[in-house]
């Protein structure tokens, strides 16, 4: 019996391999970013920024969520509904289960977080883990949010209020590594 268990579960393992590597590839030939897993060091990071400069929040998007670890995250520490947009089918199917396990409140959709954005409610804050190739995106949409919040990379066309080195680490993107840091657009001012 307990071999059986052990050979269900490698293959489990080896399938998840297979639809990870599948999507990554899909990404790469769309021209998108592959899922990158939030750091601990980031996410707390986040909700200290979020509880610093914004406490009232009541309404939080992670915009390209993952596996939605950034977005739980936020829902345990801040008193704020939050809402995970993600567009990959295996991904966000991850996305829910892990919620599901994890007992948090948090919306999952899934959709073209950009197409999303065009007709979605207001946000108080936008939390974005993207790319240098997809950043530049979020200047468009300035008058969803008070604030964004974008890891690692800055969104070129916005000036940042806050810039916060969150220390240790970088994410890479392509031939460039961009070290763990914070961009803070405070829309409000």
């Amino acid at each position: 019996m307990i071999a059986y268990i052990i050979a269900f579960l490698i293959f489990i393992g080896e399938l998840y391999i297979i639809v990870y590597g599948a999507e990554y590839i899909w990404c790469i030939a769309h021209n998108q970013i592959p899922f990158v897993a939030s750091a601990k060091r980031l996410r707390r990071a986040v909700v200290r920024t979020i509880n610093k400069y914004y406490p009232n929040a009541t309404s939080i998007v992670d915009i390209g969520a993952g596996y939605g670890g950034l977005a739980r995250y936020i829902a345990r520490n801040c008193n704020a509904t939050v809402v995970a947009l993600e567009n990959m089918p295996f991904t966000i199917t991850v996305s829910r289960i892990a919620n599901w396990f994890a007992r948090t409140h948090i919306q999952i959709i899934k959709c073209d977080a950009f197409e999303y954005l065009k007709s979605s409610p207001r946000f108080d804050i936008g939390v974005a883990y993207l790319g240098p190739n997809t950043n530049y995106r979020l200047a468009e949409y300035t008058k969803q949010f008070d604030m964004i919040i974008t890891l690692d990379v800055p969104i070129d066309e916005l000036k940042p209020t806050h810039i916060i080195d969150v220390g240790h680490g970088s994410t890479r993107y392509g031939r460039y590594k961009y070290p763990h840091k914070l961009f803070v657009y405070d829309l409000r001012k």
